[in-house]
């Protein structure tokens, strides 16, 4: 029952971050510039999580120990976001979204080689139906030179998001936090990181002007961020990082499916086959952690 739960957190996680483009997107065409997004994604989520945290009376007595270990790994997390963000200004999303989705083949090599994870070869069947259904779902081959920059950057998150999947798995201090505790550290030092990165460039935040741009932030915090987040911390413990690393295949296919109804993007064969893909690899997952339950019972 706890790895099933896991599981539905992981596939939480995975479908909610789809929606990040369906709230950014607007804003961005409204003026916002991205380093603003990105702020205030955060900075508006910790502040919900905080007010949760207050609500459900969680002690938030954190040691140095544990404000060391998170301030490390949201390092990782937000330079994902960043990296990954940055390499759609050298290749197209698409692209930049098969090449990132590589992370869980990272992921499942680190559990194996670091900390002795049997990785069965039904998980690497759902690793490659995955990775092949993002593939298809980011528009199949389209030709495109691939710019080395933007290759570099997206690369980047190939070893960024797995560090920080696997340190929330398998750090001990972080191991014993709670999981509203981890996940306000996590939102905050992300909204921390990215000021910093305004007041380095020596840029200035583009104010939220109007009702629809509130709408649209708030919905960006809440949604693919606080929502998200929460659930992957939870799902990371309870399943494991390489299960919440292949179910992370559910991201794209919401953000295809967003894109099809809300922005009238094309759904195309490829857009099929990799929505079939995708759900061949959740349905995979599903039958590996039934058979581990009923092995463990045995």
């Amino acid at each position: 029952m706890r790895k099933f739960r896991g599981l539905l957190l992981a596939m939480l996680a995975s479908a909610t971050f789809g929606f990040i483009p369906l709230f950014s997107i607007p804003l961005l065409n409204r003026g916002i510039d991205l380093d603003s997004v990105c702020f205030y994604r955060f900075a508006f989520a910790s502040f919900f999580m905080w007010l949760i945290c207050k609500v459900k009376r969680v002690k938030l007595d954190y040691s140095w120990k544990e404000l060391g270990a998170m301030a490390v790994l949201s390092i990782f997390y937000a330079a994902t976001s960043f990296f990954l963000t940055a390499s759609y200004k050298y290749i197209s999303s698409g692209t930049a979204t098969t090449i990132h989705f590589f992370y869980p083949v990272v992921v499942a090599l680190a559990m194996m080689l670091f900390f002795r994870e049997k990785v069965s070869v039904w998980k690497v069947i759902a690793i490659a139906a995955g990775v092949a259904g993002v593939f298809f779902l980011s528009g199949g081959v389209s030709g495109e030179k691939i710019s080395l920059t933007g290759l570099i950057l997206v690369l980047v998150t190939v070893i960024t998001y797995p560090a920080y999947l696997v340190g929330v798995n398998r750090t001990p201090v972080v191991m014993r936090m709670d999981g509203m505790k981890q996940t306000l550290l996590v939102l905050g030092y992300s909204a921390v990181i990215f000021f910093i990165n305004v007041m380095v460039k020596g840029a200035h935040f583009t104010p939220l002007t109007t009702g629809e741009h509130w709408i649209y932030a708030l919905c960006l915090a809440i949604i693919p961020t606080l929502v998200s987040d929460f659930a992957l911390i939870y799902a990371i413990q309870l399943a494991g990082s390489t299960i919440t690393a292949i179910l992370g295949c559910m991201e794209p296919l919401v953000a295809v499916i967003c894109g099809v109804i809300f922005f009238g993007e094309a759904f195309t064969s490829n857009s099929l086959l990799g929505m079939i893909l995708v759900f061949a690899a959740v349905f995979i997952i599903i039958i590996v952690c039934s058979r581990e339950k009923r092995a463990e019972k045995s």
